[in-house]
């Protein structure tokens, strides 16, 4: 995947070979994982693909980090007016952000697994900076328990050590949605107008379950199949990564989703919803109609 050639993340992993070899053992630890019968649907719920039909890590890394960020900020202020009742915020405020960063840990690797080249790098990198970013709020919530003023002193600091490590870690996190475009929607650029057109395609050349390629007149790659009979058409570029959908296999119970042959996302052609991650959102989907001609015509559902 291109993208992110400029910045500093760029230079940080492009010569950090290291960084493919702990990947490599997190991938396939990952992987094997989503190896196990009946996993899918822990995947979908990771990825986001289900039930929120949008990417779920953002989300959940954005209450860590603001949880992180609060406790930080009442760490301070009892700093400055010596008010120990905000002793107990901020321990609540430890807890509960390291609560949702294990479930941030886990949706990350879910998503991080389906990446690779200079983007693997970096969200390794990233991944890394956050584990060794909790381990320091770990560290400072065990020296809370102490709860001698000394040891009060020594976790406010080692949290703020810790925040600041989080901070370069969610750097490299931005870089990898707005630097790589990971998980962003491949779709979401596709100029759509309204109104019938006519494709370079003849219906009765189509055949059962053989996809066929086509474009609009804006550029939009179609993706055309019969199934049983019934024409109908989507969009070809998968919205996760910009695989094309046309090169995959036909998956579940009647034959009547495709598989993008990348990273194996999975599309209702009926009406292109994604039924499988790592992709979120749906395709694109089109009416159809063969004129008198016998020419394919389409019209966006939208």
């Amino acid at each position: 995947m291109s993208g992110g050639k400029n910045t500093l993340g760029h230079h940080l992993v492009k010569d950090a070979g290291w960084l493919d070899a702990v990947g490599n053992v997190f991938g396939a630890i990952v992987g094997r994982v989503y190896k196990i019968p009946g996993t899918r649907p822990l995947k979908n719920l990771l990825h986001g693909t289900w039930p929120l039909h949008h990417p779920f890590h953002p989300a959940v890394t954005d209450l860590t980090i603001g949880g992180y960020t609060a406790m930080v900020a009442v760490d301070v202020l009892f700093v400055v007016t010596g008010e120990r009742g905000l002793l107990r915020a901020a321990d609540f405020l430890l807890v509960a952000s390291f609560s949702t960063s294990l479930i941030s840990v886990v949706s990350g690797l879910t998503d991080w697994n389906e990446t690779y080249g200079d983007e693997r790098r970096t969200g390794m990198l990233h991944g890394l900076l956050m584990v060794a970013a909790t381990l320091g709020f770990v560290g400072s919530l065990a020296l809370r328990v102490g709860g001698t003023p000394e040891l009060r002193t020594a976790a406010i600091a080692v949290a703020a050590i810790a925040w600041l490590v989080m901070l370069g870690s969610s750097y490299l996190g931005g870089e990898l949605v707005f630097g790589f475009g990971t998980q962003v929607n491949r779709q979401a650029w596709s100029e759509i107008v309204d109104g019938w057109q006519s494709l370079d395609v003849q219906a009765l050349s189509l055949r059962d379950r053989v996809p066929v390629v086509a474009k609009t007149s804006e550029g939009v790659d179609l993706f055309i199949a019969t199934l049983d009979g019934q024409i109908y058409v989507i969009g070809n570029t998968c919205t996760h990564a910009g695989g094309p959908l046309n090169e995959g296999r036909w998956v579940g119970a009647d034959q009547c989703e495709i598989e993008c042959p990348w990273h194996a996302s999975r599309f209702r052609v009926k009406d292109g919803g994604v039924n499988g991650g790592p992709a979120t959102f749906a395709e694109p989907a089109w009416e159809s109609r063969v004129s008198a001609s016998g020419a394919l015509e389409v019209r966006s559902r939208a």
